[in-house]
């Protein structure tokens, strides 16, 4: 597909264009003349990488391959003069020590050292002037060929139509297209039936849910999963999707990983464990079979395996699981042909539930749902009409049915409705479409109708794990660093980054999975299909080579590099790609981070060669050291390992003058940084276990700063801010803190205006995170060490606290040491809707919520082992949802006031022996949560 290739010389071209007149002397011209020949093209060449497609014109083929490999040659040339430049201006002026205090401005380092204003060679500079000019004409003279030939050949091209936005007024919102389970009310209760019918059968049974890719048998199974019934039902309920090509062990570890997760049910999300150890601490170095079968012993569970699975798998699965007259489940969602299972179940089986196309009535209140929402509906006058054409083209099945929802979301009702419907029908009544489901014919043409900037940001999930959630900050750090977000003035490039996100998911290319209260997008996925097409295109385009075998053999002229590779011990990738620009690996193994289910691969030999790499992202990768040459890699935007290894970096990082993000995860010790290292004015995103410098520099660019701690910060009264030129962070993640620095960060914290999260862990936090003016938009804090201050401060606390921190959303305290008074003053807080009150956050025998206290709160996590009496006062919590209580084990009744909260829908008690009894049918409790759909006991 040129296209992309397209989109993304133009954007380099607008980079260089960007420079001084004298870096462009003699070849401004020239660079400029070529934009303009590439913006001609990228206006036409959407419908010839639609009727490439569509493979009805082998010239039209030919053009689009060689407009894309001379858009990749534009690339070439200019990065290589980038490349060059950059690199003889270090050699010629290395880059400076960090002055003392860092006082100087990094922007005048900057420009001192990191690009060249012009070489000090004479001879030099006209050497690389005359190269980069040669070598454009040269491309213009091939793009002015091709233009010839197509002429030549007679291959017919129109411009893409420019479509209106949609006139509907009634369409459902981004982040309200929640997967319907449109005409599956009986498979659903059948479903219910096969998972609860413990009467009926006791043992261990296995129930399927087969059919045809894309016929929502996923759905279905989730809607079951997560209903009421089947939540109270289970003591564990877990969840694996089966990537290509897994073992049997990493079935059974991620299998063990979500067993153990509920069964050590935290309020903290295991981020602060009780023995400090992660969900596997307790199989590592064991058998994980026995480990499983051990824990899931003296429990009903139901375990769902969402993908084929091989019989060898089956019996491995089947083996460490228990079967003890309880009425477990182990639910297969699967095709046809993973159902040979079925034979080898060795128990009771139930008869697989066939999932069948819908009906036309069925189909289009699909199609309603997803366009225009729960209530409403396509006007009268037209709704006839589509509802047959809706039919005819989807032909019942409900991707399909999606997907042409998400595009006619976007169209204007009913002309482009009308060009659409005549496009697919024509396309369905051609003869070699005759035996064709269309599903991939609606797909094409909601990949075509994607803007030019969205074509790249889809493609790019072509190098995820196929039906594995993607972190969306992690996914929109990426687009940014390679070039796809393009700046929009009052925005930072990362909300744009969402905004394209949101506008993927509401074309229901990309699905939902989490977002948090404000509406920000905390992860997707993309179903199979369309990963499977996203996979194709971006081969097809030379845009992402996807790889998952042991021997990576990707051709010297790749661009793109991603790896899956979860099942080999070792990962070759030793060959030379000089063109890489990207390489995406996963090497984890069962869904976690342990050093020692690492794939093993120290070989980095590939990246010598490959000086334009702008993205580095891999993940699960034994090393011990970045080689030294990586700071030769000027281009690089984003660095990310995941590597329990590492011991140090180079101190070469420094001259990754580019660099945007640099995430080092999975190591516990602290790791060292060269001090010129925090003057890169580039850095947005610094995600790693450093220490930081006395003072940062003119970090304006700075929006991200977690694993850190001071130890190095100027402690002393009136030494200033650590932080003073960061003053655009939004997430703030410290720790190490001790008395000693309570002044400093408070001075630190005033200039923070923008920031949104924080966390503080150490001997000594500050109480004025609950003061400081500053922190109006602090939306999430998390407080883990003794607060300081006495309770006299409280008082003044409690009259400003409204008004100081009217955003913050979520709130989780450890250890803190708080009063009644302080927790009268969080009651205080408009939007709080998360509390959580852990191990030593309040002290005292005795809590109580006031009347009218916490009115936003949907979820409450309770953990105080020291806790006696817990009192709930008329009217507060009126709003809570879901309550956790952790441990606290000398509670022996719950509030009254639980009795009179309609909202209120899952209560989990763990490890509570005193209250189980008390809240069963009959006990003194039950009358206050009868009301409650999910009431789960953890033993």
């Amino acid at each position: 597909m040129a296209e992309t290739a397209i989109t993304t010389v133009l954007a380099k071209v607008a980079e260089l264009v960007a420079w001084e007149a004298a870096v462009l002397l003699e070849v401004g011209d020239d660079v400029r003349l070529l934009r303009d020949k590439l913006e001609w093209l990228h206006t036409f060449i959407r419908d010839a990488d639609r009727r490439r497609r569509l493979r009805d014109d082998e010239f039209v083929a030919v053009w689009v391959r060689q407009t894309r490999d001379v858009a990749f040659e534009a690339e070439d040339a200019l990065d290589d003069f980038l490349h060059r430049a950059g690199r003889h201006r270090r050699r010629r002026n290395p880059p400076p020590a960090l002055p003392t205090g860092a006082r100087c401005s990094a922007w005048r380092w900057r420009w001192r050292w990191q690009w060249p204003r012009r070489p000090r060679c004479a001879g030099l500079q006209v050497a690389l002037r005359h190269d980069l000019s040669a070598r454009v004409r040269q491309i213009r003279k091939r793009l002015d060929e091709i233009s010839a030939n197509r002429a030549a050949y007679n291959i017919e091209h129109a411009p893409a139509p420019a479509w209106a936005a949609s006139s509907a007024t009634t369409l459902a919102a981004w982040d309200d297209l929640e997967e319907y389970t449109v005409g599956f009310d009986k498979y659903s209760d059948m479903l219910r039936e096969q998972l609860l019918d413990v009467d009926a059968v006791s043992d261990r049974a296995l129930v399927s849910i087969v059919g045809e890719s894309s016929i929502g048998k996923t759905t279905l199974a989730r809607k079951v999963y997560q209903c009421p019934e089947v939540r109270n039902h289970f003591a564990i309920r877990t969840w694996t999707v089966l990537p290509p090509n897994s073992r049997p062990s990493d079935v059974l570890r991620d299998i063990h990983r979500q067993a153990s997760s509920q069964l050590r049910r935290s309020a903290s999300h295991g981020q602060v464990a009780e023995d400090g150890g992660g969900c596997d601490a307790g199989a590592k170095g064991k058998d994980i079979s026995k480990v499983l079968f051990r824990n899931m012993t003296g429990r009903r569970y139901l375990v769902v395996v969402d993908g084929s699975i091989a019989v060898a798998d089956w019996n491995s699965l089947r083996a460490s699981l228990p079967n003890e007259g309880n009425g477990s489940r182990v639910l297969l969602v699967t095709d046809a042909a993973g159902l040979e299972v079925v034979g080898y179940a060795g128990g009771p089986t139930y008869d697989p539930i066939e999932l069948t196309r819908l009906s036309p009535e069925n189909t289009y209140e699909l199609f309603r749902r997803r366009v225009f929402g729960r209530r409403g509906d396509c006007p009268g006058r037209y709704k006839s009409r589509y509802y047959q054409d809706v039919f005819r083209i989807t032909r019942g099945l409900p991707l399909s049915v999606v997907v042409l929802a998400g595009v006619l979301r976007s169209k204007e009702l009913p002309v482009e409705w009308d060009q659409v419907m005549t496009q697919l029908l024509a396309a369905r009544d051609q003869p070699q479409c005759k035996n064709s489901n269309g599903g991939r014919r609606i797909m094409s043409l909601a990949f075509d109708d994607l803007p030019h900037h969205l074509k790249s940001c889809f493609l790019y999930f072509a190098a995820m794990p196929e039906s594995v959630p993607v972190d969306a900050a992690r996914l929109v750090r990426l687009w940014v660093a390679e070039g796809f977000v393009r700046p929009r003035r009052g925005s930072t490039m990362e909300e744009v980054g969402q905004g394209y996100l949101k506008e993927l998911i509401s074309r229901c290319m990309v699905q939902l999975v989490d977002k948090d209260e404000f509406g920000t997008v905390a992860a997707v996925v993309v179903h199979d299909r369309l990963h499977a097409f996203a996979q194709d295109e971006a081969q097809e385009a030379c845009f992402v080579e996807s790889h998952d075998s042991t021997d990576v053999l990707a051709p010297a002229t790749v661009r793109r590099l991603a790896v899956q590779n979860t099942t080999d011990k070792h990962v070759h990738l030793g060959n030379a790609l000089p063109k890489l620009r990207t390489i995406v690996c996963n090497f984890v193994n069962g869904g976690t981070t342990k050093p020692n289910v690492c794939i093993h691969s120290t070989d980095l030999g590939f990246l010598h060669a490959s000086k334009f790499l702008r993205v580095i992202d891999i993940h699960g990768l034994e090393l011990k050291k970045l080689p030294n040459e990586i700071g030769s890699m000027i281009h690089i935007r984003y660095l990310g390992l995941q590597c329990g290894q590492l011991e140090r970096l180079p101190s070469t990082i420094n001259k990754l003058v580019n660099l945007q993000s640099l995430i080092l995860k999975g190591r516990n010790g602290m790791l060292g940084v060269t001090a010129a290292f925090w003057m890169i004015p580039t850095l947005r995103h610094v995600v790693a276990p450093f220490t930081l410098p006395k003072c940062l520099g003119d970090l304006y660019s700075l929006q991200t700063l977690h694993g850190v701690q001071p130890h190095c910060w100027d402690t002393r009264v009136g030494a200033g801010n650590p932080l003073g030129r960061a003053t655009n962070l939004r997430s703030l993640e410290l720790s190490g803190l001790t008395a000693a620095h309570v002044g400093t960060l408070t001075s630190a914290l005033e200039s923070l205006d923008l920031l949104v999260h924080l966390v503080l862990q150490g001997e000594s936090l500050p109480r004025a995170v609950f003061t400081v003016p500053s922190l109006r938009r602090l939306q999430s804090l998390r407080l883990v060490g003794s607060m300081d201050g006495d309770e006299d401060e409280e008082e003044a606390d409690d009259i400003a606290v409204r008004y100081i921190r009217p955003n913050l959303t979520r709130l989780s305290m450890w250890y803190t040491m708080v009063g009644q008074s302080f927790v009268d003053m969080l009651g205080e807080l408009p939007s709080l809707a998360e509390l959580k009150l852990m191990w030593g956050a309040y002290v005292g025998e005795q809590l109580v919520f006031q009347d009218g206290g916490f009115p936003g709160l949907h979820t409450l996590g309770l953990g105080l082992p020291e806790l006696e009496e817990w009192t709930v006062r008329a009217g507060s919590m009126a709003a809570l949802v879901t309550l956790t209580l952790f441990r606290c084990a000398n509670v022996e009744m719950l509030p009254e006031a639980l009795a009179g909260m309609k909202e209120l829908e899952e209560v989990v008690l763990f490890k509570m022996p005193k209250m189980v009894g008390r809240i069963e049918e009959g006990g003194e409790d039950h009358h206050k949560i009868k009301h409650v759909p999910v009431v789960q006991t953890i033993r």
